[in-house]
């Protein structure tokens, strides 16, 4: 029943291709990665090198969200169902984990920053495994202000991949903060979504580009244009340069947020929560 339903599934799709593994320690090559469940979805393409990451930047709904999940779920259909809605799927086995949808719970009193850093510490104890993971973030404490938020992150997105590629996994972060594209250049590569400004207001093409978003230069005309949009849809407008000021400070000194913070390389408040015991994942 199951060989008949994938032979289905691949019957009803012209899209797909058969996975080829490789051991670990190679890169991923991942070709032209569509999301299963997206009419008329745009392709997009990711190398994924052991002990780095990417760091993916954009506005909202240029599609970094989805994106991650694109990755996610042909990871896991490939290794499943040996089906990769790709042109090309080239990588290791991996354990995908992920902190991608959080929420609080009233019943028993986690708070939402609560289960978001209960989760992140269950990634961090599965980094120490010498199996290959996947991690897939978006944007990490959100929420949190600023400075926290981006010194937390440095520290997360670093104790994930380990210091000079000694470890065999990789990390996908989506993120509104690209100041973190600043202090972790030797670790994250820069990518982003694009997005343009028109007589209609933001429009997007869904195409994932190599380097981080620029800001936008925004003219009087489209900013009224784009106060209306807001107006109109009730949408609160966002100020595309509040972080101009923190970003230029942590640019010309990465390590202020730490100092200012007081933290000797990880964020402190992490390490006063009890690491839950880590999940024992093989791969068949």
């Amino acid at each position: 029943d199951a060989a008949l339903s994938v032979a289905s599934y691949r019957t009803s799709r012209t899209d797909w291709t058969r996975p080829q593994f490789v051991s670990p320690g190679f890169p991923a090559l991942l070709a032209h990665l569509i999301h299963p469940l997206v009419p008329d979805a745009v392709p997009n393409t990711i190398t994924l090198q052991p002990g780095r990451g990417v760091l993916i930047t954009g506005s909202n709904m240029s599609g970094k969200s989805t994106f991650l999940r694109t990755v996610g779920v042909n990871v896991v259909l490939s290794q499943t169902l040996n089906t990769s809605l790709a042109s090309r799927y080239r990588a290791p086995r991996l354990i995908v984990q992920s902190s991608i949808g959080r929420a609080d719970d009233l019943l028993s009193g986690r708070s939402y920053y609560i289960a978001e850093v209960e989760r992140l510490l269950a990634l961090i104890a599965a980094s120490a495994s010498p199996a290959p993971h996947l991690f897939l973030l978006d944007e990490l404490f959100r929420g949190t202000n600023a400075i926290e938020r981006i010194a937390a992150g440095q520290a997360i997105l670093t104790a994930l991949v380990g210091r000079g590629g000694k470890t065999p996994h990789a990390a996908i972060a989506a993120t509104h903060d690209g100041e973190l594209v600043d202090l972790l250049p030797d670790t994250y590569a820069a990518h982003h979504f694009g997005d343009a400004i028109g007589p209609d207001g933001l429009t997007f093409d869904h195409r994932l580009r190599s380097g981080p978003a620029t800001s936008r230069k925004v003219t009087p005309a489209q900013r009224h244009k784009l106060e209306e949009l807001a107006r109109e849809k009730g949408f609160e407008l966002v100020q595309i340069f509040e972080r101009e000021a923190l970003a230029q400070r942590l640019r010309e000194n990465p390590n202020w947020c730490k100092r200012l913070l007081g933290l000797p390389g990880r964020v402190s408040i992490l390490s006063r929560i009890p690491v839950p015991p880590r999940p024992r994942l093989e791969i068949p």
